[in-house]
């Protein structure tokens, strides 16, 4: 895997080319991977520390979403009420150590992922993953399910670039494979990824059924898919025209 180190060819986004979309860019988890019972199992140890929990996988999936520190301040706030930000920073270091060793135990790849990111590398496209997770944790996961070696850059929490909903990931990914917003399309599974896609003017795809109680249709997406064995089927009415 190229672990984001992979730079762009330099082509401009603009420039004309067969291969359409030129970049995918994809959210992780519940987008790519079911990682919520693994997720629920390192916040009820960190909740069990102090007496606390357990929390269902149903209320730890609504909590899922803007990172493992917000999951964090969900989570006491769900059992204990709200931390200081002193108290925040210790059971947010506390979490890392735990979910460090949660990350692949019980997690599974969604239906259709693999054979889905080989069909659009067949046809040329780059591929990244843009996610609030920490990068040490992308890349272990991206190796537990053989997918180290199929994504071009790999963009995650602690690469100190402002995190979804902005859209600083996502404009960093671009940058690093040459494209530009016409070119690239993000797919995701949540509220954040439609909106950082909306902010770098990129087209959005969400796959239904993600870490979201919100209605997949309801989340402002171009396009919502019911599994990932849909998407290579619906990139070309994303395609703009002109």
């Amino acid at each position: 895997m190229s672990g984001g180190q992979t730079e762009g060819s330099g082509m401009s986004g603009e420039a004309g080319n067969s291969v359409w979309p030129r970049v995918v860019l994809f959210d992780l988890d519940g987008t790519l991977i079911d990682s919520a019972p693994d997720i629920a199992a390192a916040v009820n140890e960190l909740l069990g520390r102090r007496g606390l929990g357990p929390l269902t996988l149903d209320q730890v999936v609504s909590m899922i979403g803007n990172g493992t520190k917000k999951l964090t301040e969900r989570a006491f706030a769900a059992t204990s009420g709200p931390l200081s930000p002193e108290e925040l920073d210790q059971r947010y270091a506390e979490m890392l150590e735990i979910y460090g060793r949660h990350l692949t135990g019980v997690s599974t790849l969604l239906p259709g992922a693999a054979a889905m990111i080989a069909g659009l590398r067949k046809q040329g496209a780059r591929l990244g993953i843009v996610t609030n997770k920490p990068q040490r944790f992308i890349e272990t996961i991206l190796e537990h399910f053989g997918l180290d070696g199929d994504f071009d850059t790999v963009i995650g929490s602690d690469a100190g670039i402002t995190p979804k909903p902005a859209p600083d990931m996502l404009l960093a990914a671009m940058q690093k494979l040459g494209a530009g917003p016409r070119d690239t399309v993000m797919v995701g599974d949540s509220t954040s990824d439609v909106e950082s896609a909306h902010a770098a003017g990129v087209a959005s795809v969400i796959r239904g059924g993600g870490y979201t109680h919100t209605p997949a249709e309801m989340l402002g997406a171009d396009i919502v898919i019911g599994g990932l064995d849909e998407l290579i089927a619906v990139l070309p009415a994303l395609r703009p025209k002109g």
